[in-house]
């Protein structure tokens, strides 16, 4: 009889001489495989110490390959949203490192405008562009969406960067449910978004987010003008987030008649003045450093867990790229361990101290105490692509504001 192209045996039609020998057969293989499975045990500890080196030899090699390819390109193209940090900082610390390759970088100033950017120049068949840097959610929805990225597991050469253990939680983040086009770097804090003037409120009374309902802050409140690819990420947060999620939001939006305000800085002065003793999506940092007695409400503070996500730190590699091996170096780069001190060291403002990399070897003298992220906390990780989408949270939004009249 035959099964799946292998000889079955049946006992019944063979002779008792020929089981015999069969017999003597099988046990001399036996003892060959007992004896060979006791010298693989005895040698595994010599095979690891040969195999290690040559998976690190093997790794340098490749990487020198790229980067003699990139040097005879020269040059490598970048677009980075101005919201990455303070770009100068890495683009110095790039051409120190590699002053063969040629770093044409391009700061724009959101990812919206990348995208507008990038698209035009594809239209007239010109692929300018090798790496994007930019806000996760829209490189996803309209990068990935539009197919016009290149999968960036094949391109990360270095050690250090594909060495899982060097990461948080011992994995490399992406947006895209593939987990193969948009990569997340940036580690930023996140917790609802409540600002206070530090005169006039005592935090003790705003233990959770749902203490903002409670009617004595009802027409004391004021709030950015919600709108996509602006503030969405804290948005999108909350929206999602187990404890909170779309109720809370169409309470807030809809019954605490907010005073609206479009401009950062108009809010500010609000809080400042004491006009308003609590703020939903403001920006403090000029008036942090001036010393006005206003403050963020920390994302600790509230029994809430806090999250983990990427405001701006996104990377993502175009496709049809004009620089092949000049982009994988820089990518390579960026994500290592100096890459990421570069990153960090753009970030160095009071409002960006909550903000770091994902890696877990960033030496803590360029990680604030606000950043590092604690053991003993479950954080909650937005950046995921089933979080991306901003309609059903501008409609629920706008339908609650239009409820009230505001």
């Amino acid at each position: 009889m035959k099964r799946r192209g292998k000889e079955v045996w049946d006992k019944k039609s063979v002779p008792i001489e020929a089981l015999g020998e069969r017999h003597d057969s099988m046990a001399r293989k036996h003892r060959t495989s007992w004896s060979y499975g006791l010298w693989i045990v005895a040698a595994m500890p010599i095979l690891a110490s040969c195999l290690v080196p040559a998976c690190a030899l093997g790794a340098q090699a490749r990487w020198e390959e790229v980067l003699g390819a990139a040097e005879k390109e020269g040059e490598v193209t970048v677009y980075a949203t101005n919201s990455v940090g303070d770009l100068p900082v890495i683009w110095e610390a790039f051409r120190r490192k590699f002053p063969k390759i040629k770093l044409n970088a391009v700061p724009i100033s959101t990812t919206s405008e990348i995208v507008t950017k990038i698209m035009a120049e594809r239209r007239a068949s010109l692929f300018l562009v090798d790496v994007v840097l930019g806000a996760p959610g829209a490189t996803y929805n309209s990068f990935h969406r539009g197919k016009v990225l290149d999968p960036l597991p094949p391109v990360l050469v270095l050690p250090e960067v594909t060495d899982l253990s060097k990461w948080w939680k011992s994995k490399h983040r992406y947006v895209d449910p593939e987990a193969q086009y948009v990569f997340v770097y940036q580690s930023s804090l996140y917790g609802p978004p409540v600002y206070h003037n530090t005169k006039m409120v005592s935090l003790e009374s705003i233990r959770s987010v749902w203490d903002l309902l409670e009617p004595k802050w009802k027409g004391k409140m004021i709030s950015l003008w919600p709108r996509a690819n602006y503030v969405s990420t804290a948005l999108l947060f909350m929206y999602h987030h187990p404890q909170i999620g779309p109720k809370f939001l169409e309470r807030f939006y809809g019954d605490m008649e907010l005073t609206y305000f479009s401009d950062f800085r108009q809010g500010t002065d609000w809080l400042a003045a004491g006009k308003y003793p609590l703020c939903f999506l403001c920006r403090l940092r000029r008036a942090m450093e001036q010393g006005l007695p206003v403050a963020e409400v920390s994302p600790y503070h509230f029994k809430e867990a806090p999250g983990i996500g990427s405001n701006n730190g996104a990377i993502a590699l175009m496709n049809s790229q004009p620089h092949p091996n000049a982009a994988r170096v820089f990518i390579n780069w960026y994500l290592s361990r100096d890459g990421q001190i570069a990153f960090r060291q753009a970030n160095n403002t009071v409002e960006d101290e909550t903000t770091t990399s994902l890696r877990e070897d960033l030496p803590l003298s360029v990680v604030p105490e606000a950043a590092r992220r604690r053991k003993d906390v479950d954080y909650i990780d937005i950046s995921r692509h089933d979080w991306m989408e901003w309609k059903p949270v501008g409609d629920l939004i706008n339908a609650a504001r239009q409820k009230s009249g505001k």
